[in-house]
């Protein structure tokens, strides 16, 4: 492969990368006043109308959003 195109790719997937990561704190700040139990219902909803491409960045907002419940209680 030539250097040219493998750091052409290489510079894709970081873009992507960073993409993914800003979707996904966007996400989070959106959901941030929700409580975990109504994210995990926007999930459910999500899986069942075939919206996938958002279901890891709503996993992540309620992963956060339980992490810190659980330092809220320390």
């Amino acid at each position: 492969m030539p250097q040219e195109l493998h750091d052409l790719e290489a510079e894709s997937a970081a873009w992507t990368a960073d993409r993914e990561r800003d979707f996904e704190a966007w996400v989070r700040g959106r959901l941030s006043d929700w409580t975990t139990v109504e994210m995990r219902a926007f999930e459910r909803w999500l899986l069942d109308e075939s919206l996938y491409e958002f279901i890891p960045a709503v996993r992540a907002a309620w992963r956060q959003k339980r992490i810190e419940e659980s330092d809220f209680f320390k």
